[in-house]
């Protein structure tokens, strides 16, 4: 029997990207045989034509209707997917759905959750600001963490369905990827990166501001770390 894969995409005010975003991931889905797909967007309270552009590609289109954020419109997602395997992919065409075949093949091949690596990848979005910072933050990781990861802070990728069932998701905005990052390690599941290229984002404006969520990151790294070195 073929794994189901569940894609999930949280997506605000994407109306510009979310299109491009799903044609390209449905042009993966026809050529990838080995596995079955879901799609689920979380429309995370968008203004704009988000929901009626992602319903017109056949997929889940669910509206958060509770506390808004990325981390909490993932969660939401996690609760709807069915999936065996989980890909969480940005609405905002940075990712690039052609990679998630190699994603997949890492976790059948013994991984329990892979990270796209910007850092091996390249990145079209950096800046000084936003390289620095997650130079910072990622050398910060490792301190608390004591693993190799290149790049954890990034938003593409994708995991066991057993990092969602056995944990209870608390993260209101992109910290939510520590989190994962740390759910992995206590389920002694082996973590892995590819190459992954980021692409400028596609309209929209983006939803990150450094000074708030670089400070919400290193936060949840110190944080997740302790309790993870005390066996919590």
């Amino acid at each position: 029997m073929k794994k189901l894969v569940s894609v999930i995409i949280p997506a605000k005010d994407e109306q510009a990207s979310i299109g491009k975003v799903l044609k390209d991931l449905n042009e993966v889905i026809k050529k990838t045989k080995k596995y079955d797909f879901e799609v689920i967007v979380i429309d995370d309270k968008s203004k704009d034509k988000t929901s009626n552009i992602a319903r017109k590609f056949r997929v889940k289109a669910i509206r958060n209707k509770g506390e808004s954020g990325k981390g909490k419109a993932i969660a939401l997602g996690f609760k709807h997917a069915k999936g065996d395997y989980i890909v969480m992919l940005d609405a905002d065409y940075s990712h690039q759905p052609e990679e998630i075949p190699e994603y997949l093949n890492k976790l059948d091949n013994g991984y329990g959750l892979i990270v796209g690596s910007r850092h091996f990848g390249g990145s079209e979005e950096y800046d000084i600001v936003r390289y620095l910072g997650n130079f910072f933050l990622t050398g910060t990781f490792r301190l608390f963490f004591g693993i190799q990861l290149s790049d954890a802070l990034n938003g593409f990728k994708a995991f066991k369905r057993s990092i969602i069932d056995n944990h209870n998701y608390k993260s209101k905005d992109f910290e939510i990827e520590i989190e994962l990052i740390a759910n992995a390690l206590r389920e002694k599941e082996k973590i892995g990166e590819i190459p992954s290229h980021e692409r400028a984002r596609f309209g929209g404006k983006m939803k990150s501001f450094a000074p708030l969520h670089g400070t919400k990151f290193l936060l949840k790294i110190i944080s997740e770390g302790i309790r993870l070195r005390l066996g919590f």
